[in-house]
């Protein structure tokens, strides 16, 4: 049976994705991926609670994430990649490294502050949303005359992926709510003001430590 992937592009209703849409002028900010075309759990990095937008890492997501429960429109790409059994695996594979893994990787909050300059910040065990699905793709040998290296954005994915295209739209329109029910999302947890300080400043000081290290 034929084996896909989906990409998801969206433009979520965060401040910080709102700035990054407007100083770049494209749609679209955030990247994730899924292995279900109904988009039951997509994958990425991000931040990990609402109001903290410092500190993050590998994220699991639903429609939630982008409309921050609001019935504001949210508008999405989403492409669907058929890949072989090989590469499915190895995306599928990955994915649970990342998973069993994700206390050591952390979101790249240096990278997301000069993406909007086209400078590009590699930090060691550090991604960005966009870089993080180049990655699962070249690893996994999709699009590999296309993807030289991870430093992609959401809008150079649109280009690589373009064939790929199979829904424009509104999420709220592709989405089913009831499906998402039992999903686990702390993502709207609220957590103390002092506590998201501290964090914030110990997740700074631990991506300069690996910047310059």
């Amino acid at each position: 049976m034929q084996k896909n992937i989906y990409v998801v592009l969206s433009g979520p209703l965060t401040m910080s994705g709102k700035v990054i849409r407007k100083i770049t002028k494209n749609s679209y900010s955030h990247a994730s991926i899924s292995l279900d075309k109904e988009l039951n759990e997509m994958y990425s990095f991000a931040r990990f609670h609402y109001q903290n937008p410092i500190v993050g890492g590998f994220v699991h997501e639903n429609a939630d994430n982008l409309t921050l429960k609001k019935e504001t429109d949210v508008f999405i790409k989403v492409f669907e990649i058929p890949v072989t059994k090989k590469q499915y695996r190895s995306i599928k594979n990955i994915i649970e490294y990342f998973k069993e893994n994700e206390e050591k990787y952390m979101y790249n909050l240096l990278a997301l502050i000069l993406y909007p300059t086209g400078i590009h910040c590699k930090i060691r065990d550090s991604y960005i949303c966009s870089e993080f699905v180049a990655h699962l793709l070249k690893e996994s040998g999709i699009e590999k005359d296309k993807i030289k290296n991870t430093r992609l954005t959401p809008s150079q994915l649109i280009t690589i992926l373009q064939d790929y295209e199979c829904y424009d739209g509104s999420v709220q329109n592709y989405i089913s709510t009831v499906q998402h029910e039992n999903f686990d999302n702390h993502y709207f947890e609220k957590e103390n003001i002092f506590f998201v300080i501290w964090k914030s400043i110990v997740q700074i000081g631990k991506l300069l430590f690996r910047k310059i290290s």
